[in-house]
């Protein structure tokens, strides 16, 4: 960019209807103190952008100038999915400007205006994608300097009840690169928001990416609670405030949260960035653990934990809710422009005005919008919080108490290859219904949506009011068995072959008429059953069943750099026929039905030394199939065919103590398979498959109560009939309705769980 610039072109008024490089300004959808946004046509490509035009003094400054084309064109480099895309960067008749996606939808600002305090799980799933942003850009060498609820922008999409897709915007815009420590504009304004700035951003020193983590954990602070940490305070008692004072105690704004969110708020929060965590990714996956099994560990309101109500020592390093009006659609693309500037200072939701009684499970949504985009009243939303934070990313637990809540009374052994089943009634006031699938096998829901692999096919169905519709089958060679959808609900994995076919949610809801992006493929081996997800949805994990190992897969890379042979990480060598997988944490367990062990893997070395990963075996009753984690992370449940049984272990004693790891053990119907856990965590539903019909027995689901499981005493509380050979379950994102594919029948039942005891 040459340094001639027009003075008289940085002064001329931008307003709607003018012309800028190509972009024709249909309306202003924001404006702060250094840009204005607005929406606009770019007639080359025929597509909506949001425009973000610069002050015209800033243009003046040649310096500037370059250095925002510079930086701009770096942090459109940086290829993350939650960062927005920047399409054009540059100056026209004395005007900079960046073009950047239209988003149709709010920002996280307005959404906690309009809503008050968010569910925790939907704030550690906003938290994640930001997070997932920023560590793309660190990784580039960029600082962001800016992060709050504003620049976290939600996009609206034409399935609606999908989960949020985040957004974070404002890369490239008068930022520095990392190590820099100016803090002010070429205008002498301050870069950053005072209520989310790290200390050393105030203090003018060197800055990384853990700057951003602060601001991070602000804004994380504000969703829980409806207030960022330092409120009623301005100017220089605000910076004095991040530097000096120490945030409130969260659990006394907001009494339902775990205790254990306290820590790591602090850790995020601390004063010197030598004691916060080392990267964004890694606070937001602590976030998640932290309010993971929300329901099963809440505390009566107003009891008071003084052991861990205080900071952590120094550790070393170690739906968006509609706009209020059209034209807030995209207007928060940055800092100084978000459309939070027009709120008067120091006007915030009220956090939650005291808890005192348990909740209960909350009404379902109205018609025609997903529950998690409802704008709701305070005392709906403590409703809400509570009811949903005991799944992370599970959707369907909700209310009740968990089943990693109870401690089992002694140690147990694992069954042998046995046959007896539970006696109990059957639930014949229980409502199902069916719908034909030729070949379904595995389900995974997202929203009310629902995919179902089998068949040589996906078939994407629709669950309203308890009435399932289909929507689209999507043709597959091999997609005959398990699948997953990543936790930022974009991606759905499909076992084949040797490896898993990869689609785009949202185009196979979109109708797109070729959706799938990629496939994995290991090298050898056949007969890929099951698939399961790190938390940050980079690697993936398919039991091969035929080849008595499990494929690693790196999923970002592969979505980012092209599918291909580099994607393939490895195979971990596990007992024969390996069928079922669940990952939490840094572990991931495998099912071994051919050797009746269950394997555990460390996940980091499965990532980087497949060869070395497993870490410890354990007997798990006859032909073990399925696994499933609770929502709490301290239960990991499989279910054991040849011995009719579910068997729970403890997570913490499969790394400490495997021999002593099994501490529940249930009787159930004939051979189960699938199983999932519903009403928050209080009800297993368990799908007994009565395999090959071996013994003339009625396929079914049982219903089994968890305390009860958890204690040693009877658990069934009674079974629903099904078709013959029921394979997977799970639940749709209301809760109230149960999706259990029939392989011999090919169809997919759908169980009204509101009729369960």
């Amino acid at each position: 960019m040459t340094d001639q610039h027009d003075d008289a072109g940085a002064r001329r008024p931008v307003e709607a209807g003018s012309q800028i490089a190509g972009y024709r300004l249909e309306e202003r959808i924001g404006a702060g103190g250094m840009a204005v946004v607005f929406r606009a046509y770019d007639s080359r490509l025929d597509r909506r952008v949001a425009l973000k035009v610069l002050a015209p003094e800033l243009a003046l400054d040649s310096g500037f100038r370059q250095r925002f084309i510079r930086e701009s064109r770096a942090a459109a480099a940086v290829d993350d999915p939650h960062i927005i895309p920047v399409f054009d960067a540059g100056e026209a008749d004395g005007v900079l400007f960046l073009a950047m996606r239209y988003v149709r939808g709010g920002d996280v600002r307005s959404l906690i205006d309009r809503s008050g305090p968010l569910p925790p799980d939907r704030v550690a799933d906003i938290v994640s994608q930001v997070a997932s942003a920023l560590d793309a850009a660190h990784g580039r060498g960029l600082v962001h300097r800016d992060i709050k609820p504003a620049n976290m922008l939600l996009e609206s999409r034409p399935a609606s009840d999908l989960r949020d897709h985040v957004y974070l915007s404002d890369f490239g815009l008068t930022k520095t690169s990392l190590g820099t420590s100016l803090a002010l504009t070429a205008t002498g304004e301050f870069l950053g928001t005072l209520e989310y700035v790290a200390p050393e951003q105030i203090e003018g020193r060197a800055l990384d990416g853990r700057c951003d983590q602060y601001g991070l954990a602000c804004s994380a602070f504000e969703m829980l609670c409806g207030q960022p940490p330092f409120r009623g305070q301005q100017g220089l008692s605000l910076m004095d405030a991040h530097l000096n004072q120490s945030p409130p105690q969260i659990r006394r704004l907001r009494p339902d949260l775990p205790a254990r969110v306290q820590p790591v708020l602090s850790r995020a929060l601390a004063k010197a960035a030598d004691d916060r965590y080392a990267s964004c990714g890694e606070f937001a996956a602590a976030l998640r653990q932290a309010v993971a099994g929300q329901s099963a560990n809440l505390d009566r309101a107003g009891a008071t934990h003084p052991e861990t109500e205080t900071a952590l020592p120094r550790v070393g390093t170690s739906a968006a809710a509609a706009p209020a009006a059209a034209t807030r659609e995209n207007a928060t693309f940055g800092g100084s422009a978000g459309t939070s500037s027009t709120r008067p200072a120091g006007q915030r939701t009220p956090a939650f005005p005291g808890l005192t009684d348990p909740v209960r499970e909350p009404a379902g949504p109205g018609p025609g919008r997903p529950w998690w985009r409802s704008p709701t009243p305070i005392a709906g939303v403590c409703v809400l919080a509570v009811a949903l934070a005991g799944g992370g990313y599970a959707l369907a637990t909700r209310g009740h108490r968990t089943a990693g809540a109870a401690r089992p009374p002694t140690t147990l052994t694992a069954p042998g290859c046995t046959q007896a089943i539970a006696t109990a009634p059957q639930l014949t006031t229980v409502r199902t219904s069916s719908l034909a699938v030729p070949g379904a096998f595995g389900v995974a829901v997202i929203g009310r949506y629902a995919f179902v692999s089998g068949g040589n096919a996906v078939t994407v169905l629709h669950t309203a009011g308890g009435t399932t519709t289909p929507v689209r089958t999507i043709s597959i060679a091999g997609a005959n068995k398990g699948d997953a959808i990543t936790h930022d609900g974009r991606y759905l994995l499909a076992a084949a072959g040797s490896g898993a076919v990869v689609i785009s949610v949202q185009a196979a809801l979109d109708g797109a008429p070729d959706p799938v992006v990629g496939r994995l493929v290991s090298p050898s081996g056949t007969g890929a059953a099951e698939v399961a997800l790190s938390p940050d949805d980079t690697y993936a994990f398919v039991t091969v069943q035929n080849d008595a190992e499990v494929a690693v897969f790196n999923l970002r890379s592969a979505l980012t750099a092209g599918f291909g042979g580099s994607d393939f990480v490895g195979d971990v060598r596990v007992g024969p026929s390996p069928v079922g997988v669940a990952a939490s944490g840094d572990s991931v367990y495998v099912a071994n039905e051919g050797s009746k062990v269950l394997s555990v893997l460390s996940m980091s070395a499965a990532e980087r030394h497949p060869s070395n990963a497993v870490t410890a075996t354990v007997t798990a009753g006859c032909s073990p199939a399925r696994l499933l984690v609770s929502a709490d992370g301290r239960v990991l449940w499989v279910t054991a065919p040849g011995s009719d049984a579910v068997l729970g272990f403890s997570t913490a004693k499969l790394h400490s103590d495997p021999a002593r790891a099994l501490i529940a053990k249930v009787n159930v119907g004939a051979a189960p398979l699938g199983l999932a856990l519903t009403t928050g965590g209080s009800r297993m539903i368990v799908v007994d498959s009565d395999q090959n019909n071996a013994r003339g027995l009625t396929s079914s689901l049982a219903v089994v109560d968890m305390a009860h499981a958890l204690s040693g005493k009877p658990a069934v509380l009674g079974y629903i009939p099904t078709g013959h050979l029921p394979r997977e379950v799970a639940i749709e994102a209301g809760g109230l309705t149960a999706l259990v594919t029939v392989t011999d029948s090919g169809q997919v039942q759908a169980v009204n769980l509101g009729d369960l005891p």
